[in-house]
């Protein structure tokens, strides 16, 4: 991942939008709008017509595709270009076929993008989310930025609310503590306040020596930002408690209006890091804001184990 001397991520300057054209895929879309105006960056749609049999070795020829279905997608396509360009977006249309999230990373790779733009709105989005899906695959193997627009997100301006927090919750792995300076990239573009956020469990919530212990989680997030040589015009480091790490880190957000969630995830597989891949996944499904997250190489053991992301 690539950041700036000053503790910020380097600007977003082309990014990905791949969608699957399904009538959610508009509130996804007006997200990735905001995010290219935010940064003036370039936009690229991308749509994969798959199939169970397809494979990535597979000749284009062979694999089957709907006339009308092709049809279909072309235009909405050429709706989302348009829209696109009435708001000032530079935006090109592309279209493959495949596997999903091989076609999806495969482009990642040849237009080096900043950043890709995904959607979940499955009934059961956390089931379909870990096992197997576009969404999982990309996340998990993507070598930028990926950020997640959810079933529950009611926020797809990113914008609308004054002072909205982008919020950076955080393990203290040393691994993806680094992903705060893409928070706080986010904050310096948007002008928008950055909360830290650490969860503790929720027995640690009363009594008198627990105040010992979230002051040394404060600290430690503090130091966090320093490390990083973060710095925005009103840090808030705060501490949520929870015997769920996701639904605390989901709620505080939803009290605080948040315009953005920012998770760095560990760049392994679900059977290799089941525990913090599952918050994650299930902080994005019930998340009422979009989530990027940004997977790091795994290194050492946390630091800290109160919680895991």
């Amino acid at each position: 991942m690539r950041a700036s001397v000053n503790g910020s991520a380097q600007p977003f300057t082309t990014i990905l939008f791949a969608s699957d054209l399904s009538a959610a895929s508009q509130v996804t879309f007006h997200v990735a709008l905001c995010v290219c105006a935010a940064f003036r960056a370039s936009l690229s749609i991308l749509h994969v017509f798959e199939y169970p049999k397809a494979s990535a070795s597979e000749p284009r020829g062979r694999i089957p595709e709907s006339g009308s279905h092709k049809e279909g997608a072309l235009e909405s396509l050429e709706r989302f270009r348009e829209e696109a360009n009435q708001a000032g977006v530079r935006c090109e249309t592309i279209i493959a076929s495949g596997i999903a999230s091989l076609a999806i990373l495969k482009v990642l790779s040849q237009n080096k993008n900043d950043l890709v733009v995904l959607g979940t709105s499955a009934p059961h989005g956390f089931e379909r989310l870990v096992f197997g899906s576009t969404a999982e695959a990309v996340l998990r193997e993507a070598t930028c930025p990926v950020l997640t627009v959810g079933p529950h997100t009611t926020n797809p301006a990113m914008a609308n609310w004054t002072e909205a927090p982008v919020v950076f919750a955080t393990n203290f792995h040393r691994t993806t503590t680094h992903a705060i300076r893409y928070a706080a990239t986010f904050c310096k573009t948007t002008r928008s306040p950055l909360h830290c956020l650490h969860v503790l469990p929720q027995a640690l919530e009363s009594g008198s020596p627990s105040q010992i212990v979230p002051q040394i989680m404060k600290e430690a997030l503090c130091h966090i930002a320093a490390e990083n040589n973060v710095e925005t015009t009103s840090d808030i480091y705060t501490i949520a408690y929870g015997s769920d790490v996701s639904k605390a880190i989901t709620e505080y957000a939803r009290q605080h209006r948040a315009r953005l969630i920012v998770l760095g995830i560990e760049q392994s597989s679900i059977l290799a890091s089941h525990i913090s891949t599952d918050i994650a996944y299930r902080i994005i499904t019930e998340s009422l804001c979009p989530v990027l997250t940004i997977a790091f190489a795994s290194e050492s053991p946390p630091i800290l184990a109160a919680a895991c992301l």
